[in-house]
């Protein structure tokens, strides 16, 4: 059978969203289309689409919606409150800072809640082989609680500055809260996000000024890698002014399989903020017809879809990276997305040569799916 986009029901924004939630958690990609963001309460209109081969399983799933009540309902409620999760690693570096106005416009839009979250390291040591142990037990305690009470300072003044940037930005509809958690920050930040489930983590990267080693932080780079939520990689100078001046988000494809999920996944997340996505493939073998057949499915499936803020192309170029600097610059783009698969742009974008290349002509946010 032909696969085709059809719509499975229409709903109210809320009801949509609660039916999405649930069809994701068994399989089936949805998009929301029809959003009505200013009265999201109407009657009906909300169109929830859904490929036509998942028709059956995703008729059963809305069955089961409409009886179901108790434990059930609460998941699905819970699965509605993850939109709006905000999740932040921080430092109190100024790319870290940096990353928190970003947070602070997206959460704003989403009437959501921010999580600052500090990882701070306290070596163990092994005091048997010391023959003052006692004494030295007292040291390293102390040692340790200085470090909490200084990432409590710093904790408690980055909260002060950005509930002055709140004040001054009008930013009515976010909350904030933190956690100090001591172990390695790695781990430590994909186990508070396992724990938390936010619906996007934000982090800063201090980009230019690195070593050629490492562009992105090391950090940074492996819960790009690992992390099974967005990320939103913020290099120090991207420079955020409003997020109402954030209206163009590109997406870098390899028309790999995982695109279609992840370009869900980026238009559920976007709704809000009203932007247009521009897909971009950059072509460096013009020998290779198929790209050209592929383009054209592409933007096929968009037009099922009925999603009209959506621009698909090609770019010819002698390398990536010229090729998506080029994009980035001609159609003002404000935050690159692309998905972790293997093999496609993010894995060449995240070796430190062309990382390092990029950032030194353009400084935008890069925002991961993990497939």
């Amino acid at each position: 059978m032909e696969e085709k986009i059809i719509t499975l029901t229409e709903e109210t924004y809320h009801r949509a969203q609660l039916i999405q939630g649930k069809l994701e958690a068994e399989g089936v990609t949805s998009f929301l289309t029809n959003v009505n963001l200013i009265q999201s309460d109407v009657a009906s209109g909300v169109r929830v689409k859904i490929n036509s081969k998942d028709k059956e399983k995703a008729e059963k799933v809305l069955e089961s919606i409409r009886y179901s009540f108790g434990e059930e309902k609460e998941q699905m409620v819970d699965k509605l409150r993850t939109v709006r999760r905000i999740m932040v690693p921080v430092d109190f570096s100024e790319h870290s800072k940096n990353a928190c106005k970003y947070a602070l416009g997206i959460a704003n839009v989403l009437k959501a809640e921010i999580r600052l979250v500090h990882i701070y390291y306290s070596p163990t040591l092994d005091t048997a082989h010391y023959s003052e142990a006692y004494g030295m037990h007292l040291n390293v305690e102390k040692y340790i609680r200085d470090i909490y009470k200084n990432a409590v300072y710093d904790m408690r003044k980055l909260i002060s500055e950005l509930k002055d940037i709140q004040e001054e930005q009008d930013y009515k509809h976010v909350s904030i809260d933190y956690r100090l958690i001591n172990g390695a920050p790695e781990d430590a930040i994909l186990e508070e996000a396992k724990d938390y489930n936010p619906a996007l983590v934000v982090m800063g990267h201090k980009g230019k000024g690195e070593t050629d080693d490492v562009v992105l932080g090391s950090v940074t780079s492996y819960v790009l890698n690992k992390m099974k939520r967005p990320v939103l990689a913020v290099p120090e100078n991207a420079k955020y002014t409003s997020i109402k001046e954030i209206n163009n988000i590109g997406y870098a494809t390899n028309f790999d399989n995982s695109d279609f999920d992840a370009i869900g996944n980026l238009m559920n997340l976007i709704k809000p903020f009203h932007m247009k996505i521009h897909c971009v493939h950059v072509e460096t073998n013009k020998q290779d017809v198929w790209d050209d057949v592929k383009m054209k499915g592409l933007k096929e499936y968009f037009a099922e879809l009925d999603i009209p803020n959506v621009e698909c192309r090609m770019i010819e170029s002698k390398d990536l990276i010229s090729g998506i600097t080029k994009f980035i610059k001609e159609k003002d783009i404000h935050i690159l997305s692309t998905t972790t698969r293997k093999r496609n742009f993010f894995t060449k974008l995240i070796k430190p040569s062309m990382t390092r290349e990029i950032l030194r002509q353009v400084d935008i946010p890069l925002l991961v799916f993990h497939s």
